[in-house]
């Protein structure tokens, strides 16, 4: 199944690191997304939004919750669906979740090592890979 534009370019912003603009855009297509791609646009959307949150907001618990959800609806669909391998990104949201788990608060850190942690963390972000 070839993926819709409207969801490519979804996927280009989020892989940039644009994770706003990657969150709008897939709220967008997953309106006039086909049913088979409803529920996998949907999670898209909760991480780009979870991690849009946790990096310009500095927000935790939030951020967790969203990526959290998100999982749930990637279980299913494991190993790769619509071309896009889910295990890897499942794996990926999976350590990434428990990294900001295990992480302080900004305020048990201090703003100055919140600040560096997310820069950190922003790095080992998780990606959208597209299958052959």
């Amino acid at each position: 199944m070839a993926l819709p534009l409207s969801l490519k370019q979804a996927i280009d912003a989020f892989n940039r690191g644009d994770y706003f603009a990657a969150s709008e855009l897939f709220e967008t297509a997953g309106g006039g997304a086909d049913e088979s791609i409803r529920e996998l646009v949907g999670a898209l959307h909760r991480i780009a939004a979870g991690l849009h949150l946790r990096f310009a907001r500095g927000g935790r618990q939030a951020a967790i919750n969203l990526l959290s959800h998100a999982m749930m609806s990637l279980e299913e669909l494991r190993p790769a669906h619509a071309g896009i391998d889910i295990e890897r990104l499942y794996n990926e949201l999976a350590a990434f979740t428990d990294e900001i788990r295990s992480s302080p608060s900004e305020y048990e850190a201090g703003a100055l090592r919140h600040r560096t942690r997310l820069f950190v963390e922003r790095r080992r972000a998780p990606k959208v890979i597209l299958l052959d």
